[in-house]
């Protein structure tokens, strides 16, 4: 019985102690008396979000989403490279505040530093296509590696023109990024 008793105690204890310091995520009850006496009005109030990162928008344009899912409402989109406040997590995405709103972004397209652009692959049908050109700091962005790479030509633009590129064609058969460009 003693046992139980401390190990209930102890319980308690620690459940204090995690309020005192990292607070709740439970709503609050609150009243407000909106005519000075008449009427008391109740509500829940729901915890504040708390924030606890910064990291930075990777894709081009990332959607900033009413909820966690891809049919979550888009009001808006972040850049590359916006810094976002990170909060909580839930299956592969986070709770994010950046510009002024609070939304859900994948957790997929966050990084933990600002990402050099990606370089934009001339496209068959336009002028430059195949052509290899010389490798410049610019054009290169440093190593990426093939789940970094979002089309088989980009991956084949970077064989022929980054001096990592022959990183990306792992067997040696001339075809990078296998997964990409079967």
């Amino acid at each position: 019985m003693r046992k139980l008793f401390w190990a209930l105690a102890g319980i308690m204890v620690l459940a204090a102690l995690g309020n005192l310091i990292g607070g709740t995520d439970t709503p609050v009850r609150g009243s407000v008396d909106p005519a000075g006496g008449s009427g008391v009005v109740r509500a829940d109030i729901p915890a504040a979000p708390r924030f606890d990162a910064t990291l930075f928008a990777s894709a081009s344009s990332l959607n900033l989403r009413e909820a966690p899912s891809m049919g979550g409402r888009v009001p808006t989109s972040l850049k590359r490279n916006t810094r976002v406040l990170a909060g909580e997590r839930r299956s592969g995405w986070v709770l994010v505040s950046a510009q002024g709103q609070v939304g859900w972004v994948s957790d997929q397209y966050l990084a933990g530093a600002p990402v050099e652009p990606a370089i934009s692959v001339p496209a068959q049908n336009q002028p430059g296509y195949g052509i290899v050109q010389r490798q410049t700091a610019a054009s290169c962005p440093s190593r990426l590696y093939c789940s970094q790479i979002g089309s088989c030509q980009e991956a084949r633009w970077y064989l022929a023109n980054c001096s990592w590129g022959g990183a990306l064609d792992g067997d040696g058969d001339g075809v990078p990024c296998e997964a990409i460009c079967r």
